[in-house]
């Protein structure tokens, strides 16, 4: 019966610490580690696109304007990196990257 009470304490133990490591991070996780984002405009055969890169890892790969109609590129680099640069902003403040066409066309895309 001892035996019986000690897996189910250390069953019970084991699912909260997971749902804590879960729910929290992960367990010895540096919290405190800044993350480091960055742009990259590129060229490719619909226009140009940018790459949003969180600590050197690829995060983002957008090739074609988001929300618009149809796959279209940026028609510049400065375009593709406006609506990159708004991308970050919306990651640094904790927001979801999504652009609307509100927003292409408050930024004076051409789409």
């Amino acid at each position: 019966m001892i035996r019986k009470n000690w897996v189910y304490l250390l069953f019970g133990f084991s699912v909260i610490l997971f749902a804590v490591s879960r729910f929290t991070g992960k367990i010895g996780h540096d919290r405190n580690k800044e993350i480091q984002l960055s742009l990259q405009t590129f060229q490719s055969h619909a226009g140009w696109g940018y790459d949003i890169y969180t600590n050197d890892t690829l995060y983002i790969h957008q090739e074609f304007i988001p929300a618009a109609e149809g796959r279209k590129g940026f028609v510049s680099k400065e375009e593709a990196a406006k609506i990159g640069q708004l991308a970050i902003t919306k990651l640094k403040y904790s927001k979801l990257p999504v652009i609307t066409l509100a927003e292409i066309d408050s930024c004076g895309i051409t789409r």
